[in-house]
């Protein structure tokens, strides 16, 4: 039964190579995008012919698209959102009113409809209640924390719904091949679910090789679940992606569908990268399943990415986690106690769990009102009393954080900071670069990955604080995107793994100079002008 599953993996890899495969994505993903861009198109041209046909109202109109301005903008600036993502939307609606209005509307409404918020408070309670079902760290009263640590425990248990956990392994993995080696060796234990939820899902080889794996153990009856962004994947995915899951007994859904019209956010997307196996180990990081997370191919050079293992009760959080948005995607709620972790009967032991060390997993949603990610990074910060390491592929961030970050430099702590030096889209690192200023005069070490670009996102504090996950250092992951990440604590495996990756990251790339900081003034408006749209990026 194995084999033949394998095999059906195998044909459709062959599959792939048919020469009408083109034709088959022209008339689908391509064809799905035409039909939404047409539809999009449609509503502005009906909109404008709707305007030129009432001309002969002017004064009306332009009256009417005043006030529909100002009622646009009175709304914008009364929402609970960052000043910089206001104003970059505020700009097109006072000079196009209308259009304005319809872009904001299609990208930039952090809104959900009732129904929605309604399920997802639904969802939220039960995942509550569920992360309680596995024990939480015992005896944190009866330790020496730092006052800084225990704040962040505090806030991250009152803010979020998740919960710190002890008695849990950390491996720290530098690369993301590595990583993914550890990802496949692991489903190759599980006994009774797998889950995995992705940003971007990719046709190739490392698609294959996961798929292989899955496959193989939904054809030993393991329930095998799959969740991938929509638009994240959408030119991506292969064309016949859920025909064959559905023949491998793979559970698949796509979040966040894109459809048509204005009602759509394109904004929100799911951002996160989980894998959960059975409960007990879990993990997250940048890496998607595509092949150059896995330097399969060399578009952007060596691609540097990382991956975090939990191996123990911290893993439950993860599960929670998947489980959450799995009831969000799909209808009818979720059974959360039939997936507690049970006792392992295989006669190869997991990783030993030590005792020290906390980590606690959390999520952050666009539709909680509250910014988990951005506040966790602020703390972790404030917490710094040596070193701050900070590897992120953006660095379009807001004035708190910028500020918080200078603040940090400025009182005495040593803060590093490494971003791509071969970008993936030239105007988010034109703004990238155009920060540098403001943050090498505050005494901050700016480094550009050299051999490549790096995806990784992680914050490293004093060696013994850490976050680890997808959450990358701009507007979107910050305020607009679901994301995860995991805090961690006094864990020996994944800080010292993650000390020793800073320094030999660090020893290959450049380091910006004050040479390289005078950019000439057109790169200078360039980027002034692309800062004020970066919440947009």
């Amino acid at each position: 039964m194995v084999k033949s599953a394998l095999e059906r993996v195998g044909n459709h890899q062959v599959a792939r190579s048919n020469r009408f495969a083109g034709l088959r994505k022209a008339a689908t993903t391509w064809g799905r995008a035409i039909v939404i861009a047409l539809a999009f198109v449609l509503q502005l041209v009906l909109v404008a012919l709707a305007l030129s046909y009432l001309t002969q109202w002017s004064n009306w109109i332009y009256a009417a698209q005043l006030l529909l301005g100002i009622g646009v903008v009175t709304y914008i600036v009364h929402q609970r959102m960052e000043t910089t993502y206001k104003l970059a939307w505020v700009i097109p609606v006072l000079v196009a009113p209308v259009f304005g209005t319809a872009f904001y509307l299609l990208f930039g409404l952090r809104r959900t409809t009732r129904k929605r918020r309604a399920l997802f408070d639904e969802a939220l309670d039960h995942a509550r209640k569920a992360i309680r079902l596995v024990g939480a760290a015992s005896g944190l009263d009866d330790r020496a924390l730092p006052p800084a640590v225990r704040r962040q425990i505090t806030y991250l248990e009152t803010a979020s719904h998740y919960t710190v956990f002890d008695a849990t392994g950390t491996s720290y993995y530098p690369l993301g091949e590595e990583g993914f080696e550890a990802m496949l060796e692991a489903i190759g234990r599980a006994r009774r679910y797998v889950f995995a939820e992705y940003f971007i899902v990719a046709e190739g080889a490392m698609l294959d090789r996961f798929m292989a794996a899955l496959a193989e153990k939904a054809a030993e009856g393991v329930d095998v679940r799959f969740l991938y962004d929509d638009l994240g994947s959408f030119f991506k995915l292969p064309v016949d992606f859920h025909d064959r899951c559905k023949e491998l007994g793979i559970s698949v859904v796509a979040v966040n569908p894109v459809g048509l019209g204005f009602t759509l956010n394109f904004q929100s997307r799911d951002h996160r990268k989980i894998l959960v196996v059975d409960g007990e180990v879990a993990f997250t990081g940048g890496i998607n399943i595509a092949d150059e997370y896995i330097n399969q191919n060399d578009r952007l050079g060596h691609w540097k990415d990382t991956v975090i293992r939990l191996t123990g009760p911290g893993a439950w959080g993860f599960t929670v986690m998947f489980l959450h948005m799995w009831e969000l995607a799909t209808p009818g709620d979720v059974d959360y106690r039939s997936f507690v972790p049970t006792p392992h009967d295989d006669p190869t032991p997991l990783p030993a769990r030590p005792a020290q060390g906390l980590v606690a997993p959390f999520d952050d949603s666009p539709f909680d009102g509250v910014s988990l990610g951005l506040d966790i990074h602020q703390q972790l910060l404030q917490a710094a009393t040596r070193t701050v390491d900070i590897f992120t592929p953006y660095l379009i961030v807001n004035d708190a954080l910028i500020e918080q970050v200078r603040a940090t430099a400025k009182s005495g702590v040593r803060v590093r900071i490494v971003t791509p030096h071969i970008p993936d889209k030239w105007y988010v690192h034109v703004v990238t670069r155009s920060y540098y200023r403001q943050l090498v005069d505050a005494g901050i070490e700016i480094y550009e990955y050299t051999p490549g670009f790096i995806h990784a996102k992680s914050m490293l504090v004093d060696d013994d604080l850490a976050i680890v996950g997808t959450i990358n250092m701009d507007f979107r992951s910050l305020f607009l995107h679901q994301e995860c990440a995991v805090w961690v604590h006094q864990t020996p495996g994944a800080l010292e793994a993650l000390r020793r990756d800073v320094e030999e990251t660090i020893a290959v790339s450049q380091r910006i100079t004050e040479a390289d900081l005078d950019r000439g003034i057109p790169k200078t408006v360039l980027a002034a002008v692309l800062g004020v749209f970066a919440p947009l990026m």
